[in-house]
């Protein structure tokens, strides 16, 4: 739970990132991600990892039975590999050698049901197996922010041999792989033994994989905080399973969006009889197929003669793109960084 949730701004802020948002519905996102599964795992099994800069919002908002002591700080973020392994030698230091489910704190999932007996599926298959058994959603689109599962389809089955991972791929890329109908969507959701987590450590990230009796040893900040200084920011996508050869998938059958940018974040929401969303004061006329979020009530927002537009007002911010420029967002944001004047609305 440790992104800020830069594609989805200037929504979600360093300040307020959006698994602490309330976006679907009237409890943040990671607290319907809790109550998502706590029918699934006891309260006491489930971890969530932050980054320190998110303590104090964790603290505060993240769901008061889960235990505080469940709740992991990383020091700064360095990717999901290095998040995935800290948290497994604490886990595993504390409840011993098992199954673990590792989701994504922001995500919107409809079909509650169907999804906890997609995790049950997965959970037997990875308890029997040293494997890591991943979650492939079927593409409706050719999305370029999640990666993609190519595998051995075949009917009857609830598990497939995964060929190979692609991290996320451009849009020629992402074309041919929807096209082809060989691949799915990395949801980013596995569930694999701890043993075979550290295994995978120690053959394709043995440098990160060495700091292993270290972190298993000690409390110490500052030893923690020189190995985060060290260890490579890198994905568990690109670093292990990309590589590995022992992948099985289960397809995730329900409704699934990685709410990862602001196109996706407006595709579930209500859309008038021209395909406008309209969130907050808005007025518009002759517009269609665009977006438009006001989250000021002291202000109104007009449009007249708009087609295929974002148009957000949010934290002091006034964002306005066509959809089809969102990926130029993350650039627009790393130049803003550079400028003090502009850093305080990021």
């Amino acid at each position: 739970a440790g992104g800020i949730g830069t594609r989805l701004w200037p929504i979600s802020t360093s300040a307020r990132p959006k698994q602490f948002l309330s976006l679907y519905s009237s409890n943040i996102m990671i607290n319907e991600t809790i109550n998502r599964i706590k029918s699934l795992f006891d309260y006491d099994n489930i971890f969530i990892v932050v980054n320190k800069e998110q303590e104090g919002l964790a603290y505060k908002y993240i769901d008061y039975n889960v235990p505080r002591e469940n709740i992991i700080v990383e020091p700064q973020a360095k990717n999901t590999a290095m998040c995935i392994f800290y948290a497994s030698i604490i886990i595993n230091k504390r409840l011993g050698n098992g199954v673990i489910t590792i989701l994504s704190s922001d995500h919107y999932v409809a079909e509650d049901e169907v999804f906890k007996q997609t995790i049950s599926d997965g959970i037997k298959i990875a308890e029997k197996e040293n494997t890591i058994v991943t979650i492939g959603i079927k593409p409706n689109y050719p999305a370029t922010g999640f990666g993609y599962i190519k595998f051995i389809n075949s009917e009857n089955k609830k598990e497939f041999d995964v060929i190979e991972f692609k991290e996320k791929p451009n849009y020629d890329n992402a074309l041919k792989y929807l096209e082809s109908g060989e691949y799915y969507w990395n949801s980013g959701m596995f569930i694999i033994k701890l043993e075979t987590i550290f295994n995978n450590f120690r053959k394709y990230l043995p440098k990160i994989y060495q700091n292993k009796e270290i972190l298993e040893n000690t409390n110490n900040k500052d030893i923690i905080n020189k190995i985060y200084n060290e260890v490579e920011a890198i994905s568990i996508d690109k670093g292990i399973l990309e590589k590995t050869e022992n992948i099985k998938m289960i397809k995730g059958i329900f409704e699934w969006y990685d709410i990862g940018n602001l196109n996706d974040f407006f595709k579930i929401k209500e859309k008038d009889i021209e395909n406008n969303v309209k969130i907050g004061n808005v007025y518009t006329l002759d517009t269609q197929n665009t977006n438009i979020y006001n989250g000021n009530d002291e202000q109104l927002i007009v449009l007249l003669g708009n087609k295929n537009m974002n148009v957000i007002n949010c934290n002091n911010v006034i964002l306005i793109s066509e959809k089809d420029k969102m990926n130029d967002l993350k650039i627009a944001i790393e130049e803003l960084k550079i400028n003090n004047n502009y850093k305080k609305f990021l």
